[in-house]
C-alpha cells in the first residue's frame, strides 16, 4: 500500500484551490547532521521533505544520548571558529545572526592539566595568522630557538599555500621540527583528523591549519552548551515541520527505484514515491541504503565502491560526574595520553539536567576524550574508568574521586584520514538522486563542519537541477 505523504496546507483548513496537485516531497535518507541541514536548506527555498531517520534520536553519529537522566553525547565534539558553514547554519536556525547560538566561544589554549605555571601555547590577540604565530613565540613549552623553527615552518606553510604532498603523513610534515614543537602539534592533528599522526595525512592537517588561519577568530574554540542533537538537527527538524515538512524517527527507509516521475522509496512504514532523494546516511551504511538494481548505476556504484576502500577510526569518551565543583586550568585540557588525550569542563550538561544532577549529587561534569583506536580499546568501561581516574589522580594527586561514570565508545566514529584516500563528492550521483555526509567533503576530514558543508551543497545541487 502507499504511504505517500503530502505536504501540510498553508493555511489552517482552508478548501484546497484547484490547480495542479501538490509536488511530490523529497526523501532524506539519514537524520543527522548533513541530512538535517540538507532537509533545512531545502524546506527553506520552499521545497517539502520527508526526512527518514532510523534511530529514535536526530544527529546520527553526532547526537544526544541520555543516561540515568543527564543528557550527554555519544561523544565529545568541538567546533572551531573557522567552522563557517556550521556558524552560518545555526545562526539562520536559532534565528541569532550575530551570535554564536548554542556554543561558548574561547581562545585557542593547551593547558596541561597537571599544576603548571601556564598554558603551553595560547593564541595572540593578533588578526590571523599572526595569533598562531604569536602564540608560538611566547609558549613556554619551548626555547627561543624552537619558537623560531615553529614560525618559520608555519610561514613556509602558508607560503605553499597549505598544499603537501599527497603521499605524506603527519608525521613527516612535523619531521623537520624539534621534538618540543612536534609534541605541541601532534595532539592538534590528532584532535582534528582522529588519525595517528604516523598514518594521517599531512594534506589534510594542513588544509585545516589554513582554514584557520583564513580569519579571525578561526582558531577559537567553540564548546557546545546544548546537546548535540539539540545544537542542529532537532533545530532543524522543526524548521521543517513548521514549513509542512515530514520527520520520520524510527524509519529505516532504502531507495528501491530511480523513475521519470519520481523515486521509489521502500520505508519502514510502507513504500512511496518522493521527487528526488538525498542519501545522508553513514560510510558504512551507504550499500545498504539502495537497492540492487539502484546500486548498479554508475554513479552510485561509485560512490559505494569508494565508501567500501575506506577505514575506519573510533572515539572513545569517558563521562564523569564529581559531588565536588571543579575548576580546570582551561575548558579544555591537555592530558598526557595514557590513556586519555583532552579533559573538557562540561557543567552545562549538570545545568541543563538539574533535576538528575540533585538525584546523583553532582556538581562537577568532565568528558574525557580519547581520540582514534589504542590498546584502551580492549579494555571494558569498568577498565577503562579505573586507567582513567588513575590518570587524572597521578597528574594532580588532590584530584577528587568521580561518583558517575560513563563510557560511550564509537567504534566507527570518523573515517580514517590517510594519505590517498579517496572518496565520493557530495552532489548528484544519479538523475534524482543526491549524496551528503562528513565523508564527502574534499577539503575536510569527518567533522561537523564536513557534515553541514555536504548538507548544503547536496540542497544547493537539487536546487539547482530544478531549476534548469
Amino acid at each position: 500500500m502507499s504511504a505517500e505523504p503530502r505536504p501540510s496546507p498553508d493555511r489552517g483548513d482552508a478548501p484546497a484551490a484547484r490547480g495542479p496537485p501538490p509536488a511530490r516531497p523529497v526523501a532524506v535518507l539519514g537524520g543527522g547532521w548533513a541530512g538535517a541541514v540538507a532537509a533545512y536548506r531545502l524546506s527553506a527555498s520552499g521545497i517539502p521533505v520527508v526526512v527518514h531517520e532510523a534511530g529514535s534520536v536526530l544527529g546520527g553519529r553526532a547526537r544526544r544520548v541520555e543516561r540515568s537522566g543527564l543528557a550527554i553525547d555519544n561523544g565529545q565534539h568541538l567546533l572551531m571558529g573557522a567552522y563557517g558553514a556550521t556558524l552560518a547554519v545555526l545562526r539562520g536556525i536559532h534565528q541569532q545572526p550575530d551570535a554564536d547560538p548554542g556554543l561558548r566561544r574561547f581562545r585557542l589554549v593547551v593547558a596541561p592539566f597537571e599544576r603548571s605555571p601556564g598554558p603551553l601555547l595560547e593564541a595572540a590577540r593578533l588578526p590571523p595568522p599572526w595569533d598562531l604565530v604569536g602564540g608560538m613565540l611566547r609558549s613556554r613549552a619551548l626555547d627561543w630557538n624552537e619558537r623560531l623553527a615553529a614560525v618559520r615552518w608555519l610561514r613556509g606553510l602558508a607560503k605553499s599555500r597549505y598544499a603537501r604532498p599527497d603521499g605524506e603523513t603527519v608525521d613527516g610534515l612535523l619531521a623537520p621540527l624539534p621534538p618540543s614543537v612536534r609534541r605541541l602539534l601532534a595532539p592538534l592533528s590528532l584532535a582534528a583528523l582522529n588519525t595517528p599522526t604516523e598514518r594521517a595525512s599531512s594534506a589534510m592537517f594542513a588544509r585545516i591549519l589554513g582554514r584557520l588561519a583564513a580569519g579571525r577568530g578561526g582558531t577559537d574554540f567553540l564548546l557546545p552548551l546544548l546537546d548535540l542533537s539539540e545544537l542542529l538537527p532537532e533545530a532543524a527538524a522543526r524548521r521543517v515541520e513548521a514549513r509542512g515538512g515530514e520527520v520520520r524517527l524510527r524509519s529505516t527507509a532504502q531507495v528501491a527505484a530511480i523513475r521519470d516521475d519520481g523515486v521509489d522509496i521502500v520505508a519502514t512504514e510502507g513504500q512511496w514515491t518522493a521527487s528526488a532523494a538525498i542519501v545522508a546516511v553513514g560510510p558504512h551504511q551507504l550499500e545498504g541504503a539502495f537497492s540492487p538494481g539502484v546500486a548498479a548505476l554508475p554513479g552510485v556504484g561509485r560512490a559505494i565502491g569508494l565508501t567500501g576502500a575506506l577505514g575506519y577510526e573510533p572515539t572513545t569518551t569517558v563521562w564523569l560526574g564529581f559531588r565536588e565543583r571543579l575548576r580546570l586550568p582551561a575548558h579544555i585540557a591537555r592530558l598526557d595520553d595514557r590513556p586519555g588525550h583532552w579533559v573538557v569542563d562540561r557543567h552545562d550538561v549538570l545545568e541543563r539536567s538539574p533535576e538528575a544532577a540533585q538525584a546523583h549529587a553532582l556538581r562537577g561534569f568532565l568528558a574525557i576524550v580519547i581520540s582514534a583506536g589504542g590498546p584502551h580499546d580492549d579494555l571494558d568501561a569498568k577498565s577503562l574508568f579505573g586507567e582513567v581516574h588513575a590518570q587524572l589522580r597521578r597528574l594532580r594527586p588532590e584530584f577528587p574521586t568521580p561518583v558517575w561514570s560513563q563510557v560511550i565508545a564509537e567504534r566507527r566514529a570518523t573515517w580514517s584520514c590517510v594519505p590517498g584516500a579517496t572518496r565520493p563528492e557530495a552532489g548528484r550521483i544519479a538523475d534524482r538522486l543526491y549524496l551528503a555526509g562528513d565523508y564527502t567533503d574534499p577539503g575536510l576530514p569527518a567533522t561537523l563542519e564536513a557534515a553541514v558543508a555536504s548538507g548544503e551543497r547536496a540542497a544547493r545541487a537539487l536546487i539547482g537541477d530544478r531549476e534548469r
